[in-house]
């Protein structure tokens, strides 16, 4: 399994690691723990594999664990039933030598976090949700549009496993279903999942549990850095196309046509773009990059010359934009009044996310310096530590260990410093 902070991303099955001889000696193993105990029914036993191909008992779960798709689909049954059965007090309906391993199974699991940002949980509505389907292709969740992610769970949203014939299909097929669930409304992992898939290393098979805190983490770019440009550019069309419906008006100038400058806002990151509409395409400037953007039929963009497939959802001033494997909500922040938005350094300290305060660490009145820890708060199984993000005194801080707070909710609000 590939996994950071000891819980697991991708699993596998088999493991490209495992040989036959090495498979059977950690079967009697784990055997063996379960008599040792007289442990009756599904279980899971686990072990840490080491270079030399030693490997050690790490621990035994009495149950069935997330990864128990891809043993199901590389042996062709169903391990919920024959856990039911056990419970029941039957006898299974295979011996172990009558289990046969067919193919290759890949999972990775679709969390509400943003990579980017330290992998920071996720809360928000379920605007759309549409999980890939295809041959090979099973998705585990219980996801309905309209429901509300909230802090009050781990935020893994769904399973996204994929089967072929060989390693190398399972890792398509399942880099096809991550990029083509479309999930809007709440950030998610879907990038970052994908980035793993195609990564060399783990398409060698040589990932280990490591991988994601060295070769992945190596190459930041891997981790976004925002929208793709191309993603922009549709997203400042499709913005001009919804204010202004009629063709014959859009970017009309007295003079002359010109560039209608629209400024949009995603995440930590914001663009202005420049839209000159040239019949029924658009060129779109952003930064030193030009592209050109025209709409077809059935939720279609061509983008210089490139036919692709998108879907939109739009939820009051945003925009949610899912096109070639990358998803991106936008605003409009055009018209935005000069320091109408919160800046670093406005004093302002604001809850990250839904969840609860397990410590405050400041109190009103106090001096502070930038970068001090004022609030911790636990959401997802996850500590965050809220910081001051300038020099100053807190003017307002009224907050007791175990308030449940709400995301974008002011927490903190210092008086910073004058220069």
């Amino acid at each position: 399994s590939v996994q950071r902070r000891h819980q697991k991303v991708v699993e596998e099955a088999p493991s490209p690691a495992v040989d036959e001889t090495l498979r059977q000696q950690m079967g009697e193993a784990a055997v063996n723990a379960a008599k040792a105990c007289n442990y009756v029914g599904a279980g899971t036993v686990e072990f840490l594999l080491a270079p030399e191909g030693d490997f050690f008992f790490l621990e035994m779960n009495t149950r069935l664990q997330v990864e128990h798709p891809v043993t199901e689909l590389v042996t062709g049954q169903d391990l919920v039933a024959w856990q039911i059965k056990v419970a029941r007090g039957e006898t299974l309906p295979l011996s172990q030598e009558q289990v046969q391993l067919r193919g290759h199974a890949m999972e990775v699991r679709l969390y509400a976090e943003d990579p980017a940002q330290n992998y920071m949980p996720q809360t928000g509505p379920v605007l759309k949700w549409q999980p890939a389907e295809g041959d090979g292709v099973r998705i585990d969740h219980g996801l309905a549009q309209g429901y509300s992610v909230g802090s009050h769970y781990d935020p893994m949203l769904a399973k996204i496993i994929a089967f072929g014939d060989s390693r190398e299909d399972a890792r398509r097929r399942l880099i096809r279903a991550v990029e083509e669930t479309v999930l809007m409304g709440v950030n998610d992992n879907r990038a970052f999942l994908a980035a793993i898939l195609r990564h060399p290393v783990f398409a060698q098979g040589q990932a280990t549990t490591a991988f994601i805190g060295g070769d992945f983490a190596d190459d930041a770019s891997l981790l976004g850095n925002g929208p793709a440009p191309f993603l922009w550019a549709l997203a400042a069309l499709l913005h001009c196309r919804s204010q202004t419906p009629a063709d014959g008006l859009r970017g009309w100038h007295s003079s002359s046509v010109g560039a209608q400058p629209v400024t949009l806002r995603s995440g930590e990151h914001s663009h202005t773009l420049y839209v000159t509409f040239e019949g029924s395409e658009a060129r779109i400037v952003m930064a030193d990059q030009s592209i050109q953007v025209a709409l077809g039929v059935d939720g279609q963009a061509i983008v210089d010359g490139v036919r692709l497939p998108f879907t939109l959802v739009q939820d009051g001033n945003s925009y949610w934009l899912q096109c070639r494997g990358q998803t991106a909500c936008f605003e409009d922040t055009t018209h935005l009044a000069a320091g109408a938005s919160d800046q670093a350094g406005s004093g302002q300290i604001r809850a990250p996310m839904d969840g609860a305060v397990i410590e405050v660490c400041a109190r009103a009145g106090e001096p502070v310096k930038r970068g001090q820890v004022l609030v911790i708060m636990e959401a997802m199984k996850m500590e965050h530590s809220l910081k001051a993000d300038c020099d100053g005194q807190v003017e307002n801080i009224d907050l007791t260990v175990g308030d449940q707070v709400k995301r974008q909710q002011v927490l903190v609000t210092l008086s910073p410093d004058e220069a």
